[in-house]
């Protein structure tokens, strides 16, 4: 049978894909039959549309019959759910549009059709910005952030409009030269020894590619530490990500986060907004 234009043939597997969060816990929740849909699922992405499908209730019941009569339609939209609150899929562009997709899923299937003629700013559900798309407008979703956020109980610091001052024009200047110096697009995969498992859950964020460059950088120890405190507000993530310049070394984040007792704060997202942006008032 002949591929769909859109589609790949095949796509690259982390060998510790059944590891991460989101899979071990579908398993637990449905058992081993769950993982066996998921890859299903994923290489019907990739046939298909090449890095989105629509889905729902028809398509479930539809996908749940070819994936075999071991599970029923109703934990079949389970396992997508789960999906969707690990971040294996990107939640907006399936409440926005019924569409199952994600920054990964998008990056790989740019990675494997880079030959091929494109019109990306024609492309719709677009998580990803390239250069491409960068030189003819932009299109499709980017980060976006809330215009603010309320003021956590029990804080240690006042943390008003954090979100709002995390986006301030000064910001945005000098986050766009940074992103001028470096247009490429991160890397598909983690490097070699690094947490396969906490790059998957902050997929949903577009890093800027100077955030990989580890003599200026330690990105991937801001999100362990971000992961570890339990901090799961993706607004309360990306505005620490842009106010610390994504695990910029030298920024204030890090002495913030050793130096916090967290066991008496409540609200760690805010405060943590709060603290980065009263150290970057006074210095």
């Amino acid at each position: 049978m002949a591929m769909i234009y859109n589609s790949i043939p095949y796509f690259p597997t982390q060998v510790s894909f059944f590891e991460e969060v989101a899979m071990e816990l579908i398993e637990a929740r449905y058992g081993m039959k769950a993982e066996t849909a998921v890859m299903k699922l994923v290489c019907k992405i990739y046939k298909e549309n090449g890095y989105y499908m629509v889905w729902n209730e028809e398509q479930c019941t539809l996908f749940t019959n070819k994936v075999g009569r071991e599970i029923a339609k109703e934990e079949m939209q389970g396992i997508v759910e789960t999906l969707m609150e690990k971040g294996f899929f990107d939640k907006e562009t399936y409440k926005e549009h019924g569409i199952l997709t994600s920054v990964e899923i998008q990056r790989v299937w740019l990675e494997a059709t880079k030959r091929r003629k494109r019109d990306l700013e024609s492309l719709p559900y677009m998580l990803v910005k390239t250069e491409e798309s960068d030189k003819g407008g932009k299109d499709g979703k980017v980060d976006k952030e809330t215009d603010g956020m309320q003021n956590p109980q029990n804080c240690m610091q006042d943390a008003d409009n954090f979100t709002e001052n995390a986006d301030n024009s000064e910001q945005n200047k000098t986050e766009q030269n940074k992103a001028n110096e470096n247009r490429e697009l991160p890397p598909l995969t983690p490097p070699p020894g690094e947490d396969v498992g906490v790059w998957r859950k902050y997929s949903f964020i577009e890093f800027p590619g100077y955030a990989y460059n580890k003599n200026t950088h330690n990105l991937e120890c801001l999100l362990l530490a971000l992961d570890g405190l339990h901090i799961n507000d993706p607004n309360d993530t990306k505005a620490i990500l842009k106010l610390s310049d994504y695990g910029r070394l030298g920024n204030e984040v890090w002495k913030i986060i050793h130096a916090t007792k967290w066991s008496i704060v409540n609200s760690k997202g805010k405060y943590l907004i709060g603290a980065l942006n009263k150290a970057r008032t006074q210095g």
